[in-house]
């Protein structure tokens, strides 16, 4: 690529093309192919979280506090009636860090999203269950963040979206064997 044209990349696409022609410009030599990806995954995936944060403090009732927490309530809806897990069963179903999840319990507990208690199978161990009002809460919420993925994907084509899909699950298979 020349050099005007790496200008006019910059200019023109996202700051991912202005950060490498950067790097170009700075260290030619220095294979910088996977930033081009990469880069681009984490700087979507935090401009999403911010998104969606936002919508979560703008929600009506008592604002759920971050993603963590929201992952939570996310993982005990998604688990059908009962809307109940162990402690363990969360950590495996969280898409986001299970970092500090007894904070996060402690938190949505207070907040009346959560109730903690023994299981009726089993006593010595605990189970997270939804409060009636937390899964009624949560339904709201839920239905309006799919509404704001929906809206964001919008700008690509049912096509561009498949393969996006097939792309990042081949990837992500990849690195959660690597942690298996």
């Amino acid at each position: 690529m020349r050099e005007d044209e790496e200008t006019e990349a910059a200019v023109d696409g996202d700051s991912v093309d202005t950060m490498l022609a950067e790097w170009r410009s700075e260290w030619p030599e220095l294979d910088v192919s996977s930033t081009e990806v990469i880069a681009r995954l984490m700087r979507t995936a935090r401009l999403l979280e911010e998104r969606f944060v936002a919508q979560l403090r703008r929600a009506g009732g008592v604002p759920i506090a971050n993603l963590g927490d929201f992952d939570v309530l996310h993982a005990l809806r998604r688990s059908g009636p009962h809307y109940a897990l162990t402690p363990g069963q969360l950590r495996q179903a969280l898409i986001v860090s299970s970092a500090g999840l007894t904070g996060r319990f402690n938190r949505l507990e207070r907040e009346g999203w959560i109730e903690r208690g023994p299981s009726p199978d089993d006593g010595r161990s605990t189970l997270v269950r939804l409060t009636e009002e937390g899964r009624a809460s949560v339904d709201r919420v839920l239905e309006a963040h799919f509404a704001l993925e929906r809206e964001a994907l919008s700008v690509l084509d049912p096509e561009e979206r498949a393969a996006i899909r097939g792309s990042l699950r081949k990837l992500l298979v990849s690195l959660e064997d690597d942690t298996r």
